[in-house]
């Protein structure tokens, strides 16, 4: 027998032997319990007038925009104001504190000095509203119809706040104090990067030497039918976030008169750059939260996914490249290059003298933004291209992964039983930009969960036309921050 022969036979049984451990691994992760039914109706009548407050809060028109003139001051404070007449209990009980112009700071003191804090976020300023007479129902209305509450703010994410307080006025009209001492920290400015607000209530509680155990901000939804394969919803508890920057590729040329052009222009060699940037993107990788992932998600999948989800050492690269696949698992598996924005000459028949593209990053944890940009500078090198930070005040690095072994995402976890007990909560790598960037130095922890249980048809609704939460779904959104804070 031929040495070949000897080390393929010795191959194909290592082969073998691996795909037989990886079966029984499967086997060891047998699907999860029958999936337990939702809360009856008669249980969320404790949450009751939770859809009046939100109503009242979205009739604000908070928009936030990078040019401050823009924005209606009055109806931020007038927000404010309606928190003191719908919380009262919670203003009694609490010291609330306005950080800033766009911050507000609500301190719930706990009996034990001992316990490490926890912080519950949100924000409550909106995107704007496109064309109102293309709404169902007025993008501020704040109307409360065919069982929902509508308007710009209804989902992303003035829910998370009024839910919290509302929560906390029952907790403490039931004679409830915390044990540990709970921060309520919202921001009025997250659409625009959370400058005015959650970046100085982080500020504030570095400078006092607070450091909590955990935090909850938004972040993934409880998804319904989302991942189709999966036997129930998912609590896509997001542990991680993506870094964030905007990079300006450009390239110069002799500009003139468009009659008579040179073999290559500033465009076309521009447009020669993005195209070696769309075409080269960056490594997949199955970072230590995609194998967490995974590995929750396994007893809820049939069992071949169950193979693959419990094996990923071994089916790494089968794995990579389904994910790759989809433009949404793909994002959970590399870093991301978006080009968005172009401009080059002013006129039609004058050729650019500089021609600019702007390409949104969103990088993997484990990467760095020095790393991405040296790679993007390689990639447009040979078309006369350079790259640059477009916005370096913007810049955010990819933020810490959180473990899902920690009192936090266990209290989350039993938070959810209680109120949406047919969901399994799975770790998850948020892709979007939050308010946690701001916190990073202030918690040992962040998770990153919107409550509500939502389809990719209802998601439509963030940004976007017809925005609206139904009025059962915000009820337990209520009732799983009662459980949460209740349990803290």
């Amino acid at each position: 027998m031929s040495a070949a022969t000897i080390t393929w036979i010795a191959f194909a049984s290592a082969v073998g032997a691996s795909v037989l451990i990886a079966i029984a691994r499967a086997l060891a992760t047998p699907r999860a319990v029958p999936r337990s039914e939702p809360l009856p109706e008669s249980a969320l009548d404790e949450a009751a007038g939770v859809e009046d407050a939100l109503a009242a809060l979205v009739r604000r028109p908070t928009v936030s925009y990078y040019d401050q003139s823009a924005e209606d001051a009055a109806a931020f404070s007038a927000l404010k104001k309606d928190l003191e007449r719908l919380f009262p209990k919670v203003h009694g009980a609490m010291n609330r504190e306005d950080i800033g112009d766009r911050g507000m700071l609500f301190t719930w003191k706990g009996r034990d000095e001992k316990l490490r804090s926890a912080i519950m976020c949100a924000h409550f300023d909106v995107v704007p509203a496109e064309d109102a007479s293309l709404w169902k129902h007025g993008p501020f209305s704040g109307d409360i119809a065919e069982g929902a509450v509508w308007g710009r703010g209804a989902q992303d994410i003035k829910p998370m706040l009024v839910s919290s307080l509302h929560a906390a006025e029952r907790l403490i009209a039931e004679g409830y104090r915390p044990e540990r001492t709970i921060y309520f920290a919202f921001g009025g400015d997250e659409e625009i990067g959370g400058t005015r607000g959650a970046r100085r209530i982080g500020e504030a509680l570095a400078s006092r030497k607070i450091h909590a155990s955990f935090l909850l901000d938004e972040g993934g939804p409880i998804a319904d039918g989302m991942l189709s394969f999966a036997d129930r919803p998912l609590a896509l508890v997001g542990v991680a976030e993506k870094g964030y920057m905007d990079v300006a590729v450009e390239t110069t040329g002799a500009g003139g008169h468009a009659s008579m052009p040179p073999a290559k222009t500033a465009t076309g060699n521009l447009s020669r750059a993005i195209v070696a940037i769309e075409s080269a993107p960056p490594k997949a990788r199955l970072g230590r939260t995609v194998r967490s992932f995974l590995d929750r998600l396994s007893p809820y999948s049939p069992f071949a996914m169950r193979v693959l989800f419990r094996n990923a050492w071994l089916f790494g690269s089968l794995i990579k490249a389904v994910f790759g696949s989809s433009a949404a698992t793909n994002a959970m598996v590399r870093t991301t290059y978006a080009p968005t924005m172009l401009q080059g000459s002013a006129k039609e028949n004058v050729l650019a003298d500089k021609a600019i593209a702007i390409v949104n990053v969103r990088i993997l944890p484990g990467a760095d933004s020095a790393g991405v940009l040296a790679r993007m500078a390689k990639l447009v090198k040979p078309y006369g291209a350079t790259v640059s930070l477009a916005h370096p005040d913007a810049l955010v690095e990819p933020l810490p992964e959180s473990p899902v072994d920690h009192e936090g995402y266990r209290a989350i976890e039993a938070a959810l039983a209680g109120s949406f007990p047919e969901a399994a909560a799975v770790p998850f790598l948020f892709n979007a930009g939050t308010d946690t960037k701001n916190y990073r130095l202030v918690a040992d922890a962040m998770y990153r969960l919107t409550p509500l249980l939502q389809s990719s048809a209802q998601l439509e609704g963030v940004h976007g036309r017809d925005e609206r939460v139904e009025v059962a779904n915000l009820r337990r959104c209520e009732i799983f921050y009662k459980r949460l804070l209740g349990n803290l």
